[in-house]
């Protein structure tokens, strides 16, 4: 009986993308160290886990690897990248706890709305360009809070949380209406 490539699991994205969740802790450890002693090694694992989101799409697009699971994997592992990097942020580098709060909100709101349109049968919307911009002026902010480059991540925190969760609205607000037509 021939498995449905779509329903394969073990993939090389899929591993990518998974790979992105298990260097998690390995960041958080070489960039707490004193002094910034491991922030060099911290910045390589950022690019490695920066380089396996570019390639899960590019590997599962070109060589016939896309699956159901990628297809929830990849934006999940974004989304639990992003939160672990603004966890970080709060806990080691001073950002405010109410940026965390409003970008995991945001994220938790669009993944159970997923969910549920998911669920009742619906199409899950597809992201969008402005979406795009947001998620890259939301993760370039967190890098520059996770360097600690001051005063400029302070300057562009409220700007990049204010585009992501009003890009977040604006996918909800996609969702419900294809959901009601």
């Amino acid at each position: 009986m021939a498995i449905d490539p779509s329903r394969r699991f073990w993939t090389i994205p899929n591993m990518l993308s998974l790979s992105r969740l298990a260097m998690l802790p390995v960041f958080w450890w070489l960039m707490a160290q004193p002094e910034g002693r491991y922030w060099v090694w911290g910045g390589v694992v950022i690019i490695l886990g920066m380089l396996s989101d570019i390639l899960d799409g590019t590997i599962a697009r070109r060589f016939n690897q896309v699956t159901e699971t990628g297809k929830l994997l990849d934006p999940l592992a974004d989304k639990i990248t992003a939160g672990f990097l603004a966890v970080f942020c709060v806990a080691e580098r001073g950002m405010p706890i109410v940026a965390l709060i409003l970008t995991l909100a945001r994220d938790l709101a669009l993944l159970v709305g997923g969910r549920f349109l998911w669920k009742k049968g619906g199409k899950i919307p597809t992201s969008i360009f402005i979406g795009k911009i947001a998620a890259l002026c939301w993760g370039l902010n967190l890098l520059i809070w996770v360097f600690d480059w001051q005063p400029y991540a302070s300057y562009l925190l409220w700007p990049s949380v204010i585009f992501y969760v009003g890009v977040g609205a604006l996918y909800a607000r996609r969702a419900f209406t294809s959901s009601v037509e």
